[in-house]
């Protein structure tokens, strides 16, 4: 007799079930069209803070991190859903994969801005090549120099080329380091090139060193040069002057002849004894 009466009140908890569980699966379907959007609206709106877009595999950690931030915050939401686990396990593989495919948008995004970032990057690197070799030729065409002059003028070099990319380059440095990884062949990344550049500085001071050494004989053996030539000239005078001076000398006790031949042995002496001084 009171099975009529339970029975409404068990139809009631069924209909009320089963409300709550639609409405769970309009919030699941909620969830899985906002995280989706949300996703689509951060790379839309994703803020550049320093005027220079991410390259690819900047873009890439960059979309990774949202993408499994976005799946925790989907994850988390779901869990109160837990009159429809089998529908939420399903949606939860089509929201992931559905984040998952939308990979390499951000890139998308900047990826002109990229490129010509890129090209300007090489062209940047290039021109940072060219200006080293130049400055090498210079300092080349002027060694022996002071050590201390070569340092200078290859930090000067640095100085110019990173004030200059500074200027140039959107974050300057910073931001070159970033679009330098793929560059054409001959062209390094910047920090390859500061090693060059190192590399190349230590080279023209060795260079040098052994510059000065060179010049340093070369001074030494024409120094002797002169003093020799100077020597000789001052022997050889001094062999005329003593010639000079016999010439008219005249001993009393000698006849004209004896003197003659007298004269004629010292001027010889002379000129033979000045001869063995001479320094060929």
């Amino acid at each position: 007799t009171n099975q009529p009466t339970n029975q409404p009140k068990t139809m009631g908890k069924i209909i009320i079930i089963d409300f709550k569980k639609r409405n769970e699966k309009k919030e699941l379907k909620k969830l899985c069209h906002n995280i989706v959007q949300d996703f689509s609206a951060w790379v839309r709106f994703y803020l550049v803070e320093d005027d220079t877009p991410p390259n690819e595999e900047e873009c890439a950690a960059l979309e990774n991190d949202k993408i499994e931030e976005l799946k925790a915050a989907f994850d988390e939401k779901t869990k109160k859903l837990w009159r429809i686990p089998d529908l939420v396990e399903k949606k939860t593989a089509e929201v992931h994969d559905a984040l998952d495919i939308r990979r390499g948008y951000l890139y998308r995004r900047f990826a002109d801005d990229v490129e010509e970032l890129k090209d300007q990057a090489a062209d940047m690197l290039g021109h940072c090549v060219k200006s080293l070799g130049i400055k090498e030729g210079e300092v080349d065409d002027l060694i022996p120099m002071k050590e201390s002059e070569i340092m200078d003028e290859f930090n000067e070099l640095q100085e110019a080329l990173n004030e200059w990319i500074e200027t140039n380059f959107p974050d300057g440095v910073d931001g070159l380091d970033s679009y330098d990884d793929e560059l054409p062949d001959g062209i390094p990344s910047f920090a390859e090139f500061l090693e060059t550049l190192a590399a190349k500085k230590e080279e023209m001071i060795a260079k040098n060193a052994d510059a000065i050494a060179a010049e340093v004989e070369e001074i030494k053996e024409a120094n002797n040069s002169v003093i020799k030539e100077k020597v000789n000239e001052a022997i050889n005078k001094a062999i005329e002057a003593i010639a000079e001076d016999l010439s008219d000398d005249v001993l009393d006790y000698l006849d004209e002849d004896a003197m003659a031949e007298l004269r004629e042995e010292l001027i010889q002496g002379a000129r033979d004894y000045g001869a063995s001084r001479l320094d060929e």
